[in-house]
């Protein structure tokens, strides 16, 4: 427990740094008051960063149906292109992951199965031969991974991918469900992530306890996954005789420093209060150690929403999510500082009037956040906003 928590503290970066922001970008080409954009996704990724472009997907209703769409802003331009519509039939969720140089990998759920497609350029392939949904996306060393929730049976299971790129070009090089039994009860929202020395790990949410909780699977030889685990340390049981447990969901994962992992969820354990954000860590060893709470007492006695983890192989670490502690949604983020998670700072442009949910994020090669929200205004619909921010 020692060494870990030494390497816990060489992982963090300076403490009560403040960040400076970029003016707030409208994402979204097309608003209204019956347009409704989505940012959800499993493991979040609906912003990425590939050679300085920046790329944003979602969902929206415009057309009369859910379709996907993804817009890119160069590092000189001034603000997005207009979008790129991904699907032709019913997409919902789609996740976004930069290849470099410009260049990035969506991926969505599209009439009952999962797609992915290199953007700009790229035809879209089918990546699963039968129903699927929530599919999301690693990449670690030129190798992508994808996974997503699978039919098996009476309930959905999840199953991990290796794709093969030559181009533009994308292909399934292997398929395989994380357990081979058929599942006993409904698996989903997966999270990816690829850890330095090349060991996948992927959570999810289960109910094979009769509640919700996150599982953790890792596949350290490239061969095999091991048995899932819980990601929660807080066992399974009913509260005050009611339930089978008190539930966790949207787990999210984040490759961190050298060989560690990240993971962030929403956790209802205080459930007087709903759900909180809660976070643990695996330093290397591919085992996660005791869970953490993320936002500070000024969160307390309400509800946290779409929370999320981003991080990089320096160590910089960042928790978002949304609350209502001052009267209305704002987003929010904290940073690891070692030992726990600093203040919560509000993101300047999506705070105050209105509600200002759903983020998204993503740490770009030189460090900076780049966020994105839903800005939501009864009379004019909701916007996409778009904001960077450097440490000063």
């Amino acid at each position: 427990m020692r060494a870990a928590a030494l390497l816990l503290a060489a992982l963090a970066w300076p403490a009560h740094a403040a960040w400076t922001w970029s003016e707030p970008l409208t994402v979204n080409s097309v608003q209204g008051s019956a347009i409704f954009p989505h940012l959800e996704s499993a493991n979040r990724q609906g912003v990425a960063v590939s050679g300085g472009t920046v790329g944003v997907v979602w969902e929206d209703n415009r057309s009369g149906s859910p379709q996907c769409y993804l817009a890119m802003k160069s590092a000189t331009a001034a603000n997005f292109q207009p979008e790129t519509q991904l699907s032709k039939a019913e997409c919902y969720e789609p996740v976004v992951m930069a290849l470099g140089a410009g260049r990035f990998v969506a991926a969505w759920e599209e009439a009952g199965k999962v797609h992915a497609r290199v953007m700009p350029g790229g035809k879209t392939l089918q990546l699963s031969k039968t129903e699927a949904a929530q599919v999301t996306l690693a990449l670690r060393d030129h190798t992508l991974y994808a996974a997503w929730a699978e039919q098996a049976g009476r309930f959905r299971r999840i199953v991990v991918a290796r794709l093969a790129l030559k181009g533009d070009t994308l292909s399934v090089k292997s398929a395989q469900p994380v357990e081979a039994a058929m599942p006993v009860d409904e698996q989903g929202w997966p999270a990816l992530a690829v850890a330095g020395d090349g060991s996948v790990t992927v959570v999810w949410e289960d109910r094979r306890h009769r509640h919700t909780v996150p599982m953790v699977s890792h596949r350290p030889d490239g061969r095999q996954f091991t048995p899932p685990a819980r990601l929660t340390d807080r066992k399974s049981g009913s509260v005050d005789g009611l339930g089978a447990g008190t539930g966790a969901m949207r787990p999210t994962l984040t490759a961190w420093g050298e060989q560690g992992i990240a993971a962030v969820w929403l956790d209802k354990r205080d459930f007087l209060s709903g759900y909180d954000v809660f976070a643990a860590f695996d330093t290397g060893t591919r085992r996660f150690g005791k869970n953490i709470r993320v936002q500070d007492n000024f969160g307390d006695n309400m509800a946290q929403w779409h929370a999320l983890v981003v991080g990089d192989a320096a160590g910089r670490l960042v928790a978002l999510w949304d609350d209502a502690r001052d009267g209305t949604p704002d987003v929010w983020l904290s940073e690891w500082e070692g030992e726990a998670f600093g203040d919560d700072l509000a993101v300047p442009a999506a705070t105050g009037p209105g509600g200002q949910s759903d983020p998204v994020a993503t740490l770009d090669a030189a460090g900076a956040l780049h966020v994105v929200w839903l800005d939501r205004d009864e009379a004019a619909g909701a916007r996409i906003r778009y904001a960077r921010a450097e440490r000063r």
